[in-house]
């Protein structure tokens, strides 16, 4: 991974240090002061030959080959203040007969060494005990398991749909998403505002923010915190603590929250010179995952710090721009799709290129890609009109859902109950109304196609916290959660 300095974006040029001795232009052009107190400690080495040992720190003997080898990886790093301050400090050299980075790859290449004997056997329990915890959640009836060779009874179901509306746009509703315990729903939409609403609650609240000046894309929620993401046309990715924002004593329903921020709330911004498409959050909460409009190139940010990596290796890009992130849930792979028609995987640890899909949906645009809860199927969908399951230790499709007719729009979800998908598509004939889908993840059959809960196409859908449950976004300016009851009616082979 290299650094990637987005425009007006955080960025390690121009800077001047705080300490006045050290400043830097550019990459090309750097140019290290030296203060007073430097000139003197020079001289009185010139003076004295190596200095004074007795002003050498306490160390040990044993531990000054190791401390010249920090020096050297501090140099090697161009932590030049640090070098200084710790080569006074010492009175050492840097080994300078070391190859760059050696400390690094020491520690790098010991970092998961036990200190017992009996190391590997350490090891190769914790796999195993990862591999239990896996299978344990494969017998999840919720989880989505083909390698189980029960059998499976085909079930035939009604279904009862009952729809309410929870945020109000003055435009097209894009985007929502829910937090992590599902129940802070949140939406964006063309009026370049983002919506959140406590669902659950008796008196319940809405709050506008109105921060962004363009279209609001998409939206996503931290992993385990109540923080708040969302991407625009602006070029801008919108950062939020939604935990300061929702604790106001003074908000009345649909206040608009822009007007108190500024004066107690700086929200944290990312600044790109491309609108942002879609974010992905790692699980572990500190890296965020973006897509830009006219870019084929995913972007990892740094959270505590906002710096932007990219990959070296341009031969690993999709050729088009992305339209989709997800990853697995404990960040070792996250795949992207795009309008090139791949699907592509990357290790979640160093973002290296794992495979490339090639023309996963026939050449068409792939739109939207989700990780199955035990990680070891993804669901994708493209503009051939068709819905696939893959599983990932293979890479083979092994369903496939849909009439295989071109369209304009195709997205779909793992549903709560994993036996079932959701899928959304817009037609390239009828440009009014969506169609909701739900197919059985097993037997590849439509369960259900749900009708006119929404007056204009469907924009997103995501789970809500129970059942088969969803929320969902619309371009008739809504964002509703969907109640879908599923009632057993009989076994048939």
């Amino acid at each position: 991974m290299k650094e990637y300095n987005a425009n007006n974006s955080f960025s390690l040029n121009n800077v001047i240090s705080k300490n006045d001795n050290v400043i830097t232009n550019n990459d090309n052009d750097s140019k290290f002061v030296k203060s007073e107190r430097d000139k003197n400690y020079d001289e009185n080495i010139d003076n004295n030959g190596f200095n004074n040992f007795e002003e050498r720190k306490n160390i040990s003997i044993d531990k000054i080959g190791f401390y010249e080898i920090v020096l050297k990886q501090l140099l090697d790093d161009n932590l030049i203040d640090s070098f200084n301050v710790l080569k006074k400090e010492l009175n050492l050299q840097e080994n300078k007969n070391v190859e760059n980075d050696y400390l690094f790859n020491l520690y790098a290449k010991n970092i998961y060494k036990s200190s017992e004997p009996n190391n590997e056997k350490n090891i190769e329990s914790l796999v195993n005990i990862e591999s239990m915890i896996k299978r344990v959640k494969s017998f999840n009836d919720s989880v989505l398991n083909y390698d189980i060779k029960s059998e499976n009874i085909k079930r035939l179901y009604r279904y009862e749909i009952n729809d309410h509306i929870e945020l109000i746009h003055r435009n097209k509703c894009i985007c929502c998403d829910t937090n992590y315990s599902h129940n802070i729903l949140c939406s964006g939409g063309l009026d370049n505002v983002v919506k959140i609403a406590k669902i659950y609650d008796k008196k319940k609240k809405v709050y506008n923010i109105e921060k962004h000046n363009g279209k609001v894309n998409c939206v996503k929620f931290h992993p385990f915190k109540n923080i708040l993401f969302s991407a625009s046309d602006d070029c801008t990715v919108q950062i939020f603590d939604l935990n300061k924002l929702l604790k106001k004593k003074k908000l009345a329903n649909k206040v608009n929250i822009n007007e108190n921020i500024n004066e107690t709330y700086k929200n944290i911004l990312i600044q790109d010179k491309n609108p942002f498409i879609c974010l992905y959050v790692h699980p572990c909460g500190d890296f965020l995952y973006t897509s830009n409009k006219n870019e084929n190139i995913l972007k990892m940010y740094d959270l505590e710090t906002l710096t932007c990596y990219i990959s070296l290796d341009k031969n690993s890009f999709h050729t088009s721009s992305i339209n989709s992130i997800s990853g697995t849930s404990d960040g070792s792979i996250y795949s992207s799709v795009s309008d090139d028609g791949h699907i592509k995987f990357w290790d979640g640890h160093n973002s290296k290129l794992i495979h490339t899909q090639c023309n996963a949906h026939n050449g068409y645009s792939v739109q939207s890609v989700k990780f199955n809860k035990s990680n070891f199927y993804i669901l994708t969908s493209g503009l051939d009109g068709q819905t696939k399951i893959w599983d990932i230790r293979n890479f083979k499709s092994l369903f496939t859902f849909g009439n295989g007719l071109s369209c304009s729009f195709n997205k779909s979800i793992f549903m709560n109950n994993e036996s079932f998908i959701a899928n959304i598509i817009h037609t390239s004939n009828n440009l009014s109304s969506s169609h909701f889908y739900i197919y059985n993840s097993y037997f590849g059959n439509m369960e259900y196609n749900i009708q006119n809960i929404h007056n204009d196409q469907i924009s997103d859908i995501v789970n809500a916290k129970d059942s088969l449950n969803v929320h969902t976004a619309s371009y008739d300016y809504v964002c509703k959660t969907i109640k879908i009851e599923q009632k057993y009616l009989d076994d048939y082979n």
